[in-house]
């Protein structure tokens, strides 16, 4: 659900402003007896400003790796998992800064929306930037670190060229009996 920046049409930020509200709505009805956080006591641009950071954060650990890809163009290019991240993060800045109201941000909360991306070095945007986890649907800036997750040693079977022959591919007949001559 990721979006333009309202301030940078060019920037595409990630996560969704609703999801954001919806976890800290759901973390205040909990401690604050059913009270919901509204528009004035966390405005919009407050969600923005979280969801353009955790973005730009983002994109740092994920650079160096995928530096033909990011930043993203367009919103339908980014995955869905940066999404998650980062509704995450941002959830953790708001909550933050919302500590006069809420009460300060537990070590629980820190833990599930901000460290277990972070923290070395277990933090999965740490382990990307490390090139320890890949992201299939983009392709890493170094051909050897270019296969993707979901694809390692996987030939087509079927005649990937033809929109209408679904038979076997010659190629792959060829290359079996050529393997078991």
């Amino acid at each position: 659900m990721s979006f333009a920046n309202p301030n940078d049409s060019v920037e595409i930020l990630y996560g969704a402003s609703g999801d954001v509200r919806d976890e800290i709505n759901a973390h205040a009805a909990n401690t604050t007896s059913g009270h919901y956080v509204d528009e004035i006591e966390m405005p919009g641009s407050l969600v923005i400003r979280s969801l353009r950071k955790a973005t730009r954060e983002i994109n740092g650990y994920l650079e160096p790796v995928y530096a033909s890809q990011i930043p993203f163009s367009s919103a339908a290019d980014v995955p869905k998992l940066f999404d998650e991240i980062s509704t995450d993060i941002a959830t953790f800045y708001c909550l933050r800064s919302l500590t006069a109201n809420l009460g300060p941000v537990s070590e629980e909360k820190k833990r599930d929306y901000y460290d277990k991306y972070f923290k070395s070095p277990d933090g999965l945007l740490v382990k990307i930037s490390k090139r320890e986890v890949q992201i299939p649907e983009l392709t890493a800036s170094y051909a050897n670190d270019a296969k993707a997750v979901r694809s390692d040693d996987i030939a087509p079977v079927f005649d990937m060229d033809s929109d209408f022959n679904h038979n076997v591919g010659s190629e792959l007949l060829d290359d079996i009996s050529d393997e078991r001559g």
